[in-house]
Parts: C-alpha cells; structure tokens; sequence
C-alpha cells in the first residue's frame, strides 16, 4: 500500500469543509466513528459491471464469493479515484496457490489497456491488494476506464473464471498533493473521512484500512471502516479481514 504521506492546501480543504459542514459535523462529533461516503452518480451509460463472483461450476465454484470491494451505485459496480495509479482490493474467499493465475486488466474507452497483471500467489482467503503502476501510463484526470479482475480457476477448462468487473473514474483533486510531509493518524483519519464524504472511494479505503491494519484494537478504526463496507453494500466484510499485501506475491 502506498505511504500515508500527503499535503494538505488548507484554504482548499476549508472549502471542502465548509461544503459539507452538516455531513462532516456528524462524522467528527466526539464519540463517533461513522463515515458518510456520497458517491456521484454513475457515468450515463456506464457498464453495470459485477461486484460478486456469482455462481459458476467446476472447480470454479469455490470462488463464486469472490467479490470486488468497490461499491455498487444505482446498479453500476463504479468509483472515483484521485490518483493515476490507486489501489485495488478484492476479497478471495479461498486459498490459492501458484498453478492458479489471477489477472487484473484496466481499459481505456478506445479497449486499449492502462494496466495489465496476471501473476499467481500462494495464499490464505483475505482481502487482497492490488496497486496499479504507472508503467503504461495510468489513468488520466476526468476519464472513465473498465477493470475486470479473474481468477482462472479450473485447469480443465482454461478460458473458465470466477470474475467482477466495473468502472473506475479519476477526478482532479486539487486538495491533496504529494509531498514529505507526514500526517498523523488522526489527521489521517480527518482525511479519510473527508475523501468519502466527497465520494471519492479508492483514497478513503486505502487510508482506511491502513490505519486500521496499524491499529486493529482502535474502534474508531474498526467501526469507520465498517461503515464503509457497508455503504457499499459490503457489510458482510469484516475489517478483520487479513490483508494481502504486494510484498505477498
């Protein structure tokens, strides 16, 4: 996972606040954990996608929980993302080992892709983590791109998957910018909460669940980052989950 390193404009997040102040009022009231992620609506005609693996046959079957932990707004599997090379995480309900491949694509509108990975892992169910690289470009500001992530899981029939897919949408963020300066905690947790109140999901979760991996016994922790799952409609993810790193595989 990338470093919780980030810069704040502050005249700009001012304007961010003040923007929500009722929804980030209730969120940061003493005693509360509660994140209020608002996503944006879907582009017009974006792919429905799937966040679940669903049903299938074969060896197969036992991925069918696979499931993309991207939220699912007016029936489209889509989020926004700051970043030219956010994170990814997908919960794989089943151990895996090395003869089975996974493979994660990103496409332009044009079908040409952004980003590729196909690689296997030896590994326990958990959430697994994926960051995208830049090497072949990375997303770019206010475009629209499909990911589709699958686990070839049957060695009789090579072509066969457990797969989701959806759509992924980076967004200028003139806010934050890249920089040596270390937050803290909670300043990192402020900011977290503040990405999902502006819908931005990649950068909640990642700073999320990082903070929650760092700090498991922290509530606070726990329970923003149930909020999250549940919002998007995957409340039957437990934040407990173990996570599989990049340093894994």
């Amino acid at each position: 996972m990338k470093r919780l390193i980030y810069s704040i404009n502050l005249k700009r997040i001012g304007y961010l606040l003040g923007l929500t102040t009722t929804t980030l009022l209730n969120i940061i009231s003493p005693g509360r954990a509660q994140v209020d992620f608002l996503p944006t609506p879907p582009d017009q005609g974006a792919p429905t996608g799937r966040q679940r693996g669903g049903a299938t046959r074969g060896s197969c079957i036992n991925h069918q929980g696979l499931t993309a932990l991207i939220p699912e707004i007016d029936g489209a599997v889509w989020s926004k993302t700051t970043s030219a090379t956010p994170d990814f995480f997908f919960y794989l309900p089943n151990a895996l080992d090395s003869d089975t491949s996974l493979e994660l694509v990103i496409q332009a509108q044009d079908d040409s892709y952004v980003f590729r990975k196909v690689f296997s892992i030896n590994t326990s169910p958990g959430i697994l983590l994926i960051p995208i690289s830049s090497d072949m470009g990375g997303l770019e500001p206010e475009m629209s791109y499909a990911w589709t992530f699958s686990i070839y899981c049957d060695a009789a029939r090579p072509s066969a998957s457990a797969s989701v897919s959806g759509t992924i949408k980076r967004t200028v963020d003139t806010a934050i910018l890249s920089t040596d300066t270390e937050l803290a905690p909670q300043a990192l947790y402020d900011l977290a909460k503040t990405y999902a109140a502006e819908g931005i999901w990649h950068e909640a979760l990642s700073l999320m669940t990082e903070l929650h991996s760092t700090e498991p016994d922290n509530v606070d922790y726990r329970t923003a980052l149930e909020s999250l799952f549940a919002q998007a409609g995957l409340s039957d993810i437990s934040p407990s989950t173990p996570i599989i790193s990049p340093r894994d595989f």
